[in-house]
């Protein structure tokens, strides 16, 4: 049975009101997305609100679905709109922050794990390994909101450039190029980071 086909029959039973239904389409995209939004907002409790909005959304919407793109890159896209008006509001009404990021495979993760492959830090040294995620956290914010955008819906949402092309509204090459330049642009700021401790610690 073919995944299209399963799609489909999830839909027609959740237009019927079928209230299994809705919970299997939850519980198939949940982790994901909630990770996506959190990501990309960055305050778990609004992240929270806008998960919530976008399932209201998606069921309000269900009878208008049409399968031109996959169920999973529909939601996400619904999802991304409503987080972008949620920082459309903050930035007129003040900043906003972003958690830490990551994991997945392809050339552009494994660079990735190579910037953030802590060399020098202990397996099992929590300390320095929450010390280096809130450093990524903080040289993501210091990102533009397209490549801060590009690095969380590939590595820590793990959608294929393919989805996030759809969702983007951008050519699968422009969006796998905006995230090996998201992730140079990481690297360079953490770098920068890194350098300006060593000189503190110094002087």
């Amino acid at each position: 049975m073919s995944n299209n086909y399963r799609e489909s029959e999830l839909i027609k039973r959740c237009i019927k009101g079928d209230n299994s239904a809705y919970l299997e389409l939850i519980e198939q995209i949940e982790k994901p997305l909630i990770n996506f939004i959190f990501r990309y907002i960055g305050e778990i409790y609004e992240a929270e609100d806008i998960f919530q909005e976008t399932f209201v959304k998606v069921f309000k919407s269900l009878k208008d679905y049409r399968p031109t793109a996959s169920l999973t890159t529909w939601v996400f896209t619904i999802a991304r709109n409503l987080c972008l008006d949620h920082l459309k509001y903050k930035r007129r009404h003040k900043s906003f922050s972003l958690d830490n990021v990551l994991k997945e495979k392809d050339e552009n993760v494994i660079y990735f794990k190579e910037i953030n492959s802590g060399k020098n830090t202990p397996p099992d040294d929590t300390m320095e390994k929450q010390e280096d995620e809130d450093k990524i956290r903080i040289a993501l914010t210091l990102l533009t909101e397209k490549h801060r955008e590009a690095i969380v819906l590939r590595i820590y949402s793990g959608l294929s450039y393919a989805e996030i092309a759809d969702i983007v509204k951008a050519p699968v090459g422009t969006v796998k190029y905006r995230v090996h330049e998201a992730l140079q642009m990481l690297a360079k700021k953490l770098a920068e980071m890194t350098d300006k401790e060593r000189k503190e610690d110094i002087g």
